[in-house]
């Protein structure tokens, strides 16, 4: 059975559902632009189903996505990203609940029990944390300005993921290799 293309505006729409979702899946914001692709990252890493929705590459900074930052950039209505981090604004909420009422309740809860895992686990890792941990799972470091410095900090980021309970001990040592 061939699967069925989505033009622009339909996988736009999906984006800023999967997006809308994610940002309400815990009571505080994103910490920052870096945070908030790692975790969309990791997100469409566990559901590769959403993966054509969003064209991540290497960047600067680790894996990125253009029509992520475009969603959150393009949506203010939706989206807020200020010095307090990216959250929903108010008008956001109300679209995440009819999010919620258009999609089958084993399917919301399976996608928000990822969610709130990622964002309970990664929300509380610095930018530098964040990078290290998935540079060294997933790559995507050609075109990073940041990694060979996170390269020189890695045992003192290992320790911090071991000490905040983020890594076992077997993928600290991991960590600590190369």
């Amino acid at each position: 059975m061939q699967k069925t293309r989505l033009n622009y505006d339909e996988e736009e729409a999906f984006r800023k559902k999967l997006i809308a979702l994610l940002l309400s899946g815990a009571d505080t914001p994103i910490a920052s632009k870096v945070n908030f692709q790692k975790e969309l990252f990791l997100l469409i890493k566990a559901m590769p189903q959403f993966e054509t929705l969003f064209d991540f590459m290497s960047h600067r900074l680790g894996p990125y996505s253009n029509s992520a930052e475009h969603v959150i950039e393009n949506n203010p209505e939706l989206f807020v990203a200020d010095n307090t981090g990216i959250y929903l604004s108010g008008e956001g909420a109300q679209f995440t609940s009819t999010v919620e009422k258009e999609m089958r309740p084993e399917n919301f809860e399976r996608l928000m029990q990822s969610i709130r895992f990622i964002r309970s686990v990664y929300d509380h890792l610095s930018d530098d944390e964040f990078m290290f941990l998935v540079y060294r799972t997933y790559g995507y470091t050609e075109k990073s300005d940041r990694f060979d410095a996170l390269m020189q900090r890695k045992k003192h980021l290992a320790d911090s993921l071991l000490r905040k309970k983020i890594v076992t001990h077997q993928r600290y040592l991991e960590l600590l290799k190369g």
